[in-house]
């Protein structure tokens, strides 16, 4: 016997369709700006700014992605689930992306504060 697959009624498939046109609007201007910034990057030999234009263009495509996941839900029937897993999938690789960059953020700061302090109690010890 074959399990039935969930499908989700009209009022949700409304809201993940809303969703997922959100996700696509942001996820171009994401995409077309890291794009633009890693041109102006590159055109300046500035890599302070091309790697946070490859960042935006990475959170851009997931995002993307996981808008076209979702829009399948609407768009098909019987794969409702199979679609909202990928959908989260792509989510999640997003989020993962963010997460190690503020863990990271946050070790700099960190570092960055210990130099500050041995800095002023070097310097006042003078």
């Amino acid at each position: 016997m074959e399990a039935q697959q969930y499908e989700f009624d009209q009022s949700q498939n409304e809201l993940i369709l809303d969703l997922s046109n959100k996700m696509r609007f942001v996820s171009y201007f994401l995409i077309a700006g890291g794009i633009l910034s890693g041109i102006i990057g590159l055109l300046s030999l500035n890599a302070g700014v091309v790697i946070p234009a490859v960042v935006d263009i990475l959170i851009g495509v997931w995002t993307l992605k996981a808008a076209s996941s979702f829009k399948l839900i609407v768009d098909t029937e019987g794969n409702d689930i199979v679609n909202l897993m990928g959908a989260l999938g792509e989510l999640r690789k997003l989020y993962r992306l963010q997460y190690w960059l503020l863990i990271i953020t946050l070790v700099f700061l960190a570092i960055a504060l210990v130099i500050g302090i041995v800095a002023v109690i070097v310097a006042s010890s003078r």
